[in-house]
């Protein structure tokens, strides 16, 4: 094999890592309880979805710099 070929492997490896990476978090962000007068319960609850959705939004990221990294290394595999 040479290098274009190793460039493509590499390039289709990081493709499928991202795509699982943002299969498994690309659902919507959960939604926050909707009671402005709800207690500590819903503030708790508020706080604990808030936490969830910062995870997930990261981990969106994370694929998507997976994808983007095997769009930059298919690009160099050309030249």
């Amino acid at each position: 094999m040479n290098l274009a070929q190793y460039e493509g492997l590499a390039s289709a490896l990081m493709g499928l890592i991202g795509t699982v990476i943002l299969f498994r978090s690309s659902y919507s962000l959960e939604p926050f309880e909707g009671m402005v007068w709800g207690g500590p319960e819903v503030t708790e609850h508020n706080r604990a979805v808030r936490v969830k959705n910062a995870k997930r939004s990261t981990w969106q990221r994370v694929g998507l710099g997976f994808l983007c990294l095997s769009f930059f290394i298919q690009a160099l595999s050309y030249y």
